[in-house]
């Protein structure tokens, strides 16, 4: 194992004695902080009031823990198509509304790159369907005029995680204030708190554990702790992350994320099937974590690994009951994208490694 200073996948912690006030969505009355993304999607579909068995729309590309939220709040899946640059097929969102049974449309900001919202609106408004921004890539994004992203449509969830350093937490805002729309979860077990936490604390000290040698359909297996049950109400997010979350500083976050994000954007390899998997930045985003596509996702991920700088096999699992057969390209990208950070803790000479060893990989 090479003892070089480990690169951490996540921001270690910074402790900051000041409170510092947080932009959006924090302090809106209108935000509920949940123990991860996925209980405020559950509870937010609970809160529009959407019909039970009723469809929402996803983007093809997906996690599958949102699929497990909507499936949770007792409604169906649909999928509609990206556009090469991932924004939203909107000709074939418009077909799959005109079918009828859509409740709802929900929009991925992958790594803060805005999606169509207003074009999206339109054609929902149309049809009698709520937007759902989806900003857990890309917590603190605005689109390049200005608009925050998340507060345009009838719900916004983000995962708080992703960005900042803390050991859980989610938040849910709805553009329609709803006093109840979390109130019947509960606080999380104490013992995943706990283990959130020490990994926190640990972030960039521990070299990364051996990478099991595992064969690609044990990767992509669904596991269970990726999801959410019908009857799990533990979901408050935990005192610890609240105490942090008072001491994170966001102008850090916001002039941090953008610029790590264009050195490797302008320095990655992009030939032997390697390249950034989107154009160019625009103006206002906040990415959580830079998506490196590569035809050899588990090699290079390997190689990094064995230098100490951590990278993750980005949404790699399957969820078993959403069908991407017809959605090769999907596919495609669950097996092809490498998350690489970004985030504060990250020196100019790390980002220059992260660099160098990729182009010794290829």
């Amino acid at each position: 194992m090479n003892r070089s200073r480990v690169i951490p996948k996540s921001p270690p912690l910074r402790l900051h004695l000041r409170r510092n006030a947080l932009p959006f969505p924090f302090g809106s009355p209108h935000t509920s902080l949940t123990r991860n993304g996925r209980f405020a999607i559950r509870e937010g579909l609970r809160a529009l009031g959407l019909p039970k068995g009723a469809k929402v729309l996803l983007p093809a590309w997906h996690c599958g823990s949102e699929a497990d939220a909507v499936l949770a709040a007792g409604m169906k899946i649909s999928l509609y198509r990206l556009q090469q640059d991932l924004s939203a097929d909107l000709d074939d969102i418009r077909r799959q509304l005109q079918g009828g049974a859509v409740a709802a449309v929900y929009a991925i900001h992958y790594f803060g790159y805005p999606q169509p919202l207003r074009e999206l609106q339109a054609l929902a408004r149309e049809h009698g369907a709520a937007v759902i921004e989806d900003v857990a890539l890309g917590l603190f994004s605005c689109t390049p005029d200005g608009a925050t992203l998340g507060g345009q449509g009838d719900m916004s969830v983000f995962s708080l995680v992703k960005t900042l350093p803390l050991p859980d937490g989610g938040a849910l805002w709805l553009r329609r204030p709803c006093c109840k729309a979390t109130d019947r979860l509960t606080a999380m077990p104490l013992r995943p708190a706990l283990a959130g936490l020490k990994g926190v604390l640990r972030r960039g000290i521990a070299a990364p554990r051996p990478l099991a040698d595992a064969p690609a359909h044990l990767l992509e297996a669904w596991h269970p702790r990726a999801g959410i049950s019908e009857t799990d109400m533990g979901g408050r997010i935990s005192p610890f992350s609240r105490i942090l979350l008072r001491m994170a500083d966001s102008g850090k976050v916001r002039a941090a994320h953008p610029a790590n994000f264009k050195t490797l954007q302008d320095n990655v390899p992009r030939h032997a099937g390697m390249h950034p998997l989107m154009p160019d930045l625009p103006a206002g985003a906040c990415p959580a974590f830079f998506p490196l596509f590569t035809r050899n996702a588990d090699r290079v991920h390997a190689a990094l690994h064995a230098e100490n700088i951590q990278s993750v096999r980005f949404w790699r699992q399957f969820h078993p009951a959403v069908d991407l057969a017809s959605h090769p390209e999907a596919e495609a990208l669950k097996r092809s994208v490498l998350r690489l950070p970004v985030h504060p803790g990250l020196r100019p000479q790390d980002l220059q490694r992260i660099c160098a060893v990729l182009h010794q990989i290829i």
